[in-house]
């Protein structure tokens, strides 16, 4: 695809992206949240203002002193209390109601008590809030009993703006009269600053705080701890959450209401309020850098998943420490939602490209089958020669040999294009899950015949991946527990104490962090069957607690001392020699016989290799019903050693599914299995262009020759592998022509390696040629204006020819 195709498509990505963010403020709000709170959890939490204290009214306090509303007598002693303190300033952050005329008995002596402290904010309430040019404005403000008992006294508004943050007007107006927020009241901060964005630095818990009784106590007894409240700033709040409304930071799921204004406090005297003024300007600033990064990306060459990758990162880290550090509050959206879709543009240019290379990989395979067929008549040939002469030359005895060399690589390839034919095995039989033909795999469906009706104990050994637990399930349904449950329990995967825990179970308290009974996997399999399996890694200690259970039938939980009755099959299961085990006294010999009341061995899949075909049908058929394999896949697995038994075949194929789909291929080949199951390297058809001219010398006609030679095929698909064969030898010679001339030619005749060289040099003479008439030195500009070298040029070479050119733009001679 050309270069500035890609740069339409990714700028149009882009633009659509923009458009979604700006008509979806919604979207943009949700991912600028998201990383925002990101960003805070990762700095951490920082220690909040220490001249802030709050003195909460908890749920406790009020099961105590209520109900709510509390009588005002309980804040009037309370003022008077941090009056004797000689706090700095009390703000009652709790709205107190005219309306509430139970209350009025105690409003004058409340009204007192601030009087005297002279040092009390009141909270006010604002109604509807609207923004209009410098100022914000409200239809209504509610003013505390307090207050209009006396106009003096100074109070804030408790008013906040929620969107995807919290946003306090610092002062609003009703009929002429302005407020000054709550917090902002208590702060006396001079700021030009509209509205602050609330900054949680921490979570509420890192203030200094007291509950309303806890306070009370502490003054009764006249407490020097109380002396540290001196000049400081002290927030009288309600924190039950039943009668408060919570609020949701990065670091509380329910923050009260009075710490959003002790954080607003705090924001204020140390300025460290979000700042929002420069959130527009943000997003300018990301859509020019998503924008410049289309364009320079052309320019990163190899690895550009990887400079996506780093990009990301600067680009994250600058905004983290905007956001963290500096306060900034920015668009962040406006990056990260564009940028993945340029990355998700990318991978789709990535797969077109991907298949344009596969086509091209389908022609020379066409070609590569013709090529067998050709060299099979001609040994037919030579053998039958022999046979009329009785005997044959060295030469000719030679020149079979190496047809026959040929003719192995060039099947490979045919083997790899012909699929299998799938019938269905009549001798193939998908028992529970267990599918089988072999004789000794029927052995082990018999004794799991005769042993599921009983309640007999069970031993199952084989190595990891044979099916075992597929064994222990078959022996469940067989049997008269099939309707109750079957639990399944990996012994080895968890330490002596958890097993213990998970098998028996545990009682509240039994452990740190046991908050309540558990039932054990015992319990939850009783009147069916647990399998346990990997029962040669438990310890001694827990096989005396197993054996036990399975002499008397009962358990005990973790921490208890009572017994329960449980009527459980057990089903056991290990990949090692218990036997041997058992000798070494590493395995208990009473358990052991306990356990091996019938023994199944299930043989591991190199010993029956007979199962390997119609368990790679049975995995394919589960994963995709139109996709088939290769005769060569087939045989290269039925080849291998599989070390990871039945489990790896069927991760092998699975991948084997995944990289076929991902090429648009019905037909799973060797390049789709892993490294270590295909043996030999496939005959690949540059070399066989490139053995062709070397026969004929690399003469004037041998690009023709070749052609006719392969059956009258196009001159420029062979004169073009032959290109890009140079070109990858140059580049992995590291631009050396002395060695690049000598690997080509394949020979030390000089008159070859004149002919060779001159190839070569005209090749890059022309790409030298067409660079000089090129106005930049840009890699991108270049290879734009010399598309017409990549034109014909099989496209696996395409990078080769990215690397020439930039080595001649670099100037190399």
């Amino acid at each position: 695809m050309v270069l500035k195709q890609k740069t339409i498509i990714q700028v149009i990505a882009a633009l659509v992206v923009y458009l979604l963010l700006i008509l979806f403020p919604g979207i943009k709000g949700g991912i600028d949240k998201t990383l925002n709170n990101l960003f805070v959890k990762i700095k951490g939490e920082e220690i909040p203002d220490t001249n802030i204290v709050l003195v909460h009214i908890s749920a406790d306090d009020i099961a105590r002193i209520g109900p709510w509303p509390i009588k005002r007598n309980f804040y009037a002693l309370l003022i008077n209390q941090l009056n004797k303190l000689e706090v700095k300033k009390t703000g009652l952050e709790i709205f107190l109601s005219s309306r509430l005329v139970t209350q009025s008995v105690y409003d004058q002596l409340l009204k007192n008590e601030i009087e005297k402290s002279g040092k009390v904010v009141l909270s006010s309430v604002a109604g509807g809030i609207v923004e209009s040019g410098k100022y914000f404005y409200t239809d209504s403000l509610s003013y505390p009993s307090p207050k209009l008992l006396n106009d003096n006294f100074p109070s804030g508004h408790l008013n906040f703006i929620k969107d995807d943050d919290y946003k306090i007007p610092l002062s609003v107006k009703s009929n002429g009269i302005e407020e000054k927020a709550f917090a902002f009241k208590l702060s006396d901060v001079n700021t030009e600053q509209k509205t602050i964005t609330v900054n949680f630095i921490a979570s509420w818990e890192k203030f200094e705080k007291y509950t309303f009784i806890e306070f009370s106590e502490l003054a009764y007894q006249n407490s020097k701890e109380l002396k540290r409240l001196k000049d400081k700033y002290v927030l009288i709040g309600i924190s039950d959450s039943q009668i408060a409304p919570t609020l949701q930071t990065a670091f509380d799921n329910q923050l009260p209401g009075m710490a959003l204004h002790a954080f607003a406090l705090d924001n204020l005297l140390n300025t460290r309020f979000i700042n929002s003024d420069y959130y527009l300007l943000s997003g300018v600033m990301f859509s020019i850098i998503i924008l410049g990064f289309i364009y320079f990306r052309n320019s990163f060459g190899k690895k550009i998943f990887l400079k996506y990758l780093l990009f990301t990162l600067i680009v994250l880290i600058f905004s983290f420490v905007l956001y963290s550090f500096l306060h900034f509050k920015i668009a962040i959206s406006f990056f990260v939602l564009p940028f993945l879709a340029l990355l998700l543009s990318e991978m789709i240019l990535f797969f077109i490209e991907g298949k344009e290379i596969l086509k091209g990989a389908l022609s020379e395979t066409e070609i590569l089958k013709s090529l067998l067929g050709k060299k099979e008549s001609e040994l037919s040939r030579l053998q039958s020669e022999i046979k009329k002469r009785g005997r044959g030359s060295t030469e000719l005895e030679n020149k079979i040999k190496l047809l026959k060399a040929d003719i192995e690589k060039l099947k490979e390839n045919k083997e790899d294009s012909a699929e299998v034919e799938i019938e269905p095995k009549s001798e193939a039989e998908n028992f529970h899950g267990l599918i089988l033909s072999t004789a000794v795999m029927k052995k082990v469906i018999e004794l799991i015949k005769k042993a599921a009706p009983t309640d007999a104990t069970i031993l199952i050994s084989g190595e990891s991946g044979t099916g075992k637990e597929l064994a222990a399930k078959a022996v469940h349904e067989l049997s008269g527990r099939k309707q109750n449950n079957f639990i399944a329990v990996n012994c080895g995967a968890l330490s002596e104490n958890l097993l213990e825990s998970e098998l028996f179970g545990h009682v509240r308290g039994a452990f740190t962090g046991a908050t309540a009974d558990k039932k054990g996997r015992f319990e939850a399999a009783n009147a069916g069957t647990i399998f346990l399996d990997e029962i040669g890694e438990t310890t001694e200690n827990f096989q005396l607690k197993l054996l036990r259970v399975l002499q008397s039938g009962e358990i005990e939980k973790v921490g208890s001392s009572h017994t329960h009755k449980v009527n459980v099959r057990v089903v056991a299961a290990t990949n090692k020699n218990l036997e041997k085990l058992v000798k070494e006294k590493k395995f208990r010999e009473d358990l052991y016989y306990r356990l091996n009341v019938f023994k199944l061995e299930i043989p591991p899949l190199r010993e029956r290799k007979e199962d390997i075909e119609s368990l790679t049908v049975h995995f394919l058929r589960e994963e995709s019903f139109d996709i088939n394999l290769s005769k060569a896949v087939l045989q290269a697995l039925i080849d291998y050693n599989w070390k990871g038994n039945v489990r790896e075949l069927q991760s092998v194929i699975k991948r084997a599914i995944i990289f076929a789909n991902s090429e648009n291929r019905k037909l799973i080949q060797l390049s789709d299995l892993p490294g270590e199951i295909v043996k030999e390297i496939k005959y690949n058809f540059e070399d066989h262009v490139l053995e062709s001219l070397r026969i004929k010398g690399f003469s004037h006609s041998s690009i023709t020759e070749t052609a006719k030679e392969l059956g009258n095929m196009n001159r420029t698909m062979i004169s073009e592998n032959f290109r890009g064969l140079v070109f990858k030898v140059l580049f992995d010679s590291d631009f050396n022509l002395t060695k690049t001339v000598s690997i080509i030619s394949g020979t030390d005749e000089k008159s070859i390696m004149e002919k060779v060289e001159v190839k070569i040099v005209t090749f890059i003479s022309n790409i030298e040629k067409d660079i000089k008439n090129v106005d930049s030195t840009d890699f991108e500009t270049v290879k734009q204006k010399l598309y017409s070298k990549y034109k014909n040029l099989p496209a696996k070479f395409h990078h080769y020819l990215d690397e020439i050119i930039r080595w001649k733009i670099n100037g190399a001679e």
